[in-house]
């Protein structure tokens, strides 16, 4: 008996050492694991995540070409609205950028039109048409066709004389004795009225901050034809004449100069005359003329 009880307990003893060995051996590989291996907690204030700043970028690079015009001319659409003019400019320690614009020649003081020296047209495709065939050519002019008030606060540049020009960059780099704003054909569609009056509220604010000492004028929208007021439920003469009653109202509340040279172009019940466009709603060459000069006595 007592050489079987000799024997358990050295049998218990090779056990108890076997597991002290392996418990070292574990003890031992976990001290000298590599610590670069392990997880390291992020730093308080980072993230695993790409920063907004990244992300917005790569959202802007995928389906971006959905967003351009397709017209030649246009280089930029829908860019950021221009910060607004400071009282002082000289005291945001920033210079004023230059783009170098070329001025019209002036028309001789006996000229019907010497009135349009130093004047810049603003407006849509109907005053594209009136650049092209008014003879009117001692004016600047910022005219594109499906031109709209928003575009143009928006800082929607044109192709001019080989370089992309904004709104502000004429407004900024000319002197004008006069601004003459043509805009509100393209926006009879627009939902709401008011957006468009505020649209055009902010370009006379931001003509007036830049061109202090220039006289603004703002045109009335003209009619249509008769046979274009009856087959269009957008563009007709009730919503015009509409338009044209907000607009004489926000010229006064900006200090604005409404006129309407409409007489021009209508017949004695108001519409278009048939002889005058081939679309309805755009001026031939002849009347671009005709308007030019009913303009010339009115300004």
């Amino acid at each position: 008996m007592d050489k079987i009880k000799n024997r358990r307990s050295f049998q218990l003893a090779i056990i108890a050492g076997a597991i002290l060995v392996v418990t070292g051996m574990l003890f031992l590989l976990h001290m000298g694991k590599n610590p670069s291996s392990e997880a390291i907690p992020p730093k308080s204030g980072q993230s695993n995540e790409v920063d907004s700043e990244d992300k917005n970028q790569a959202n802007q690079q995928g389906g971006g070409e959905e967003n351009q015009n397709s017209s030649s001319e246009v280089i930029a659409t829908e860019p950021s609205k221009p910060k607004p003019v400071d009282d002082n400019p000289a005291d945001s320690g920033e210079e004023k950028g230059g783009v170098p614009i070329e001025k019209p020649a002036p028309t001789d003081a006996d000229n019907p039109f010497a009135v349009f020296n130093n004047t810049l047209f603003i407006g849509d495709s109907r005053t594209e048409g009136f650049r092209l065939y008014s003879g009117v050519n001692n004016a600047s002019y910022f005219c594109l066709k499906a031109m709209t008030v928003d575009d143009i606060v928006d800082g929607k540049t044109i192709r001019m004389s080989g370089q992309d020009v904004s709104v502000y960059d004429l407004l900024e780099n000319g002197a004008y004795d006069k601004v003459i704003i043509s805009v509100g054909l393209n926006e009879l569609g627009w939902n709401h009225i008011e957006t468009f009056l505020q649209e055009y509220g902010q370009l006379i604010d931001n003509i007036k901050q830049r061109q202090p000492n220039a006289t603004v004028y703002v045109q009335a929208v003209l009619p249509v034809s008769r046979g274009k007021d009856a087959s269009d439920k957008v563009h007709n003469n009730a919503q015009i004449y509409w338009y044209d009653t907000n607009i004489v109202q926000l010229a006064e509340s900006k200090g604005a100069i409404y006129f309407n040279p409409a007489p021009a172009v209508v017949d004695a019940d108001g519409f278009l005359l048939d002889e005058a466009t081939t679309d309805g709603i755009h001026l031939n060459s002849e009347y671009c003329k005709k308007l030019a000069a009913y303009m010339a006595d009115m300004i």
